[in-house]
């Protein structure tokens, strides 16, 4: 005879949906299905991306919307930026000061950089002007 019980309150769920149900639930906390108090979806804006001190981080930027997102993003020296394209149209990344420059490169393709030394470098698109942003390296 077993000295284990069963209990009255359900079904035992077996390991595979424990953690079927677990994984469903972290997926939705990660994309934020949340709401606010008065029960609408979150609408919450978060500031543009800030990677942690110390120069060994990586930030990315999209290029979604003929736009980059964040326009503006904050670095240590040392970290490296990526520029992934959304978009379906081709862009480059050309910093207005010259320090780099990529190659034209489609949806899914991403170009990277890294920020050897503080300063601002505000950078756009060759092929589509109204494409501006800023990495500031601190």
């Amino acid at each position: 005879m077993s000295n284990c019980r069963q209990s009255s309150v359900g079904p035992r769920l077996g390991p595979a949906a424990t953690l079927t149900a677990l994984l469903l639930a972290l997926v939705l906390v990660a994309l934020g299905c949340g709401s606010n108090e008065q029960g609408g979806p979150d609408t919450t804006v978060l500031p543009p991306i800030t990677t942690a001190q110390g120069g060994t981080g990586t930030a990315e930027v999209t290029m979604t919307g003929f736009a980059y997102e964040p326009a503006t993003l904050t670095i240590s020296v040392g970290e490296t930026v990526t520029w992934v394209n959304e978009d379906t149209a081709r862009h480059d990344v050309i910093a207005d000061n010259g320090e780099f420059a990529s190659d034209l490169f489609g949806q899914g393709e991403s170009f990277s950089f890294t920020f050897q030394a503080a300063g601002t470098y505000p950078y756009h698109c060759g092929v589509h002007p109204g494409m501006t942003g800023t990495v500031i390296v601190q």
